[in-house]
């Protein structure tokens, strides 16, 4: 019974930390052009993001990564309930 919470905790985890990080980075592209000086909040707003676009590629390969592993312990859990009992 654990185990496959466990597995579900991991895929939540990982999904979730990619989508706070790419929000927390949104706002601060939001924030750096309305701010008061033009051209530290363009600075700002620009480096965030290409930030952005850096994190979105990487959270794919994260993507590919996680279901690989889902599928490979899914498969451990199976075969462990089917052969072990």
């Amino acid at each position: 019974m654990v185990r496959p919470f466990s597995l579900g905790l991991r895929l939540f985890v990982a999904m979730t930390a990619g989508h706070v990080l790419l929000k927390v980075l949104s706002g601060f592209v939001i924030n750096g052009f309305n701010a008061e000086t033009l051209w530290l909040g363009s600075i700002v707003s620009v480096l965030s993001f290409v930030l952005m676009i850096g994190i979105s590629a990487l959270e794919l390969l994260v993507a590919g990564i996680q279901a690989y592993v889902f599928a490979l312990l899914t498969s451990l859990y199976i075969n462990d309930a089917v052969n072990l009992h």
